[in-house]
């Protein structure tokens, strides 16, 4: 995939890359134990169209190319040419179907939707 900010073109790499970096910034300890969350985040930022998350993922997916845009150039992009929601789902989809991320991808949106079926059903045995 591949985007463009201020005129130069980027490949977004959906890779195991891509989910170290995530990782570095999303983690949970459990007795003595770290577990990598870049990947539930990014799910999370996505579906709720999160611009800072976004920024974030885009950030981390640019691993790949030898001049990266900047934290602000991605952030002046979001504010000012793209379709956040657009490119919000275009990214899911493309998580969706990466290799290193699909298996998780699926794990994470079966959870949310559970999840909120759960908070559904709580709701409405409480409003009667």
């Amino acid at each position: 995939m591949q985007i463009t900010i201020n005129g130069k073109s980027y490949e977004l790499n959906f890779g195991i890359y891509f989910i170290k970096q995530m990782n570095i910034k999303h983690t949970v300890e459990s007795g003595g134990v770290t577990q990598g969350m870049g990947v539930n985040q990014a799910v999370a930022s996505l579906v709720m169209y999160d611009p800072v998350g976004l920024a974030e993922i885009i950030q981390a997916a640019t691993w790949i190319n030898k001049e990266k845009p900047t934290q602000l150039d991605i952030m002046n992009y979001l504010d000012k040419e793209a379709d956040v929601k657009k490119l919000c789902d275009t990214i899911l989809k493309e998580l969706e179907n990466a290799n290193s991320t699909k298996a998780q991808v699926k794990n994470v949106l079966k959870t949310m939707k559970a999840a909120h079926q759960r908070a559904m059903k709580m709701s409405l045995e409480q409003s009667v």
